[in-house]
């Protein structure tokens, strides 16, 4: 028969061994994948212009009339286009995995298949530009309906991937988060397959009930030489998604 005194010193020791298993069972999961949806907010644009001199030997045939421009010179025609690329709604997931305290690696797959691609331009002849309401009237028929300026829309998919790091600025189960990476996007739509390398920055907010949870993310892929573009572009990713510990 065990004695009071012997329960004494054991229920004790007992408390003591159980506090490294329960803190064990209470600690943050060192893994964290999210699924979220979005926005990207792009507005990526070109404008270009090619110019021609339509020598007036070549130009005998053209036609004349009450606001045509003179041949009296050789004119000079000019093409000017723009194109234009949109935003999209976007679908992803991200894997996290905690490597010291607060501090994770991730990576990231997202896509976004509804960017618009829009291509439209004016054709100008000696400064004067033709095109919807701009076309002369031509007597006994009117004005004519074509319009060089009419945009043709292409949907074009943007496939983001890619990683980076995450810090978790707080514990408890409201966290700010700053998150910084790079990777790479492709482009498939645009009559070819084009790839750009982007560096992410931004932050983001988790809000954790025990294992599951939200996270808010607000991150701007800065794509450095766009292939619309030619130039730095900024493409905001506004996300939120539901967030499984393990």
């Amino acid at each position: 028969m065990t004695s009071p005194r012997a329960l004494q010193l054991f229920i004790p020791l007992l408390l003591l061994a159980a506090t490294p298993l329960a803190a064990e069972d209470d600690r943050d999961p060192g893994n964290q994948i999210v699924v979220f949806g979005g926005i990207s907010i792009l507005d990526a644009s070109r404008d270009e212009t090619r110019s021609w001199v339509l020598p007036l030997p070549a130009a005998r045939g053209f036609p004349r009339g009450p606001g045509w421009p003179g041949l009296e010179d050789d004119p000079r025609v000019d093409l000017q286009t723009r194109t234009s690329l949109g935003q999209s709604a976007l679908l992803g997931f991200r894997y996290s995995r905690f490597i010291k305290g607060r501090l994770a690696v991730e990576a990231d797959f997202e896509v976004a298949p509804t960017h618009d691609l829009d291509a439209g331009g004016d054709l100008c002849v000696s400064d004067r530009c033709f095109g919807g309401d701009s076309w002369p009237e031509i007597p006994g028929l009117g004005q004519p309906e074509r319009d060089f300026r009419r945009q043709a829309g292409r949907r074009v998919t943007a496939w983001h991937y890619g990683g980076g790091l995450a810090y978790d600025m707080t514990g408890g189960d409201v966290r700010p988060v700053l998150v910084f990476g790079a990777g790479g996007v492709s482009w498939s739509g645009s009559g070819g397959t084009e790839t750009d390398f982007e560096l992410r920055f931004g932050a983001g907010l988790k809000i954790l009930f025990g294992r599951v949870g939200a996270r808010i993310d607000v991150i701007d892929h800065l794509v450095l030489d766009h292939f619309v573009s030619g130039r730095s572009e900024h493409d905001i990713h506004v996300t939120a998604g539901l967030l499984v510990g393990f």
